[in-house]
C-alpha cells in the first residue's frame, strides 16, 4: 500500500488557507512543534505505522497537531482539516452524527473536548476508527 504522508509544508499550507478564508494572517510561532506532531503521528515512517491502519493514524495525526500549539490561529481547524485530507487520500471519510440542539456536529465536539483535555489521544484515535467509512 503506497501511503502519502504530509509534509510540513501541507500543514502549513493549510493553516494559510484557513487563514485566508477569515482574512487573518497565517503564523506559525514553531515550525519545530509541526514536524514534530507529524514525526509522533506517522512514527515509524512506514505503514501500518506504530498506530495501525489509516483511520488510527488520522486521529493520532489530529491529535499531534491540536497539542503542538504551532500556530497563532487555528490549531484545531487545522487538525481536523489535515486529518480528513490525510483520510481523503487514503480512500477514507468521516461519518456522524449532527447535534442538533447545540449546532455542533460530533467531530466539532470530539475535536474540541481534545484541545480542552476532556479528550485523551487514544479516545480521539478511537472516535476516527469508529467513524470511518471506506470510499468503494
Amino acid at each position: 500500500m503506497k501511503i502519502k504522508l504530509l509534509s510540513l509544508d501541507d500543514i502549513l499550507e493549510i493553516n494559510s488557507e484557513i487563514s485566508i478564508s477569515v482574512k487573518q494572517k497565517s503564523v506559525c510561532m514553531d515550525k519545530r512543534k509541526v514536524e514534530s506532531a507529524l514525526g509522533a503521528a506517522f512514527y515509524p515512517g512506514d505503514y501500518p505505522f506504530q498506530y495501525g491502519g489509516i483511520p488510527k493514524v488520522v486521529g493520532a495525526l489530529c491529535y499531534f497537531l491540536i497539542k503542538a500549539h504551532a500556530f497563532m490561529d487555528a490549531n484545531k481547524r487545522t487538525a481536523a482539516i489535515a486529518a480528513t485530507l490525510f483520510m481523503d487520500l487514503h480512500g477514507y471519510g468521516l461519518a456522524y452524527p449532527l447535534k442538533i440542539k447545540s449546532g455542533t456536529t460530533a467531530f466539532t465536539d470530539i475535536v474540541e473536548k481534545t484541545a480542552s483535555s476532556h479528550a485523551s489521544k487514544d479516545q480521539l484515535i478511537e472516535w476516527f476508527d469508529l467513524h470511518k467509512r471506506l470510499y468503494k
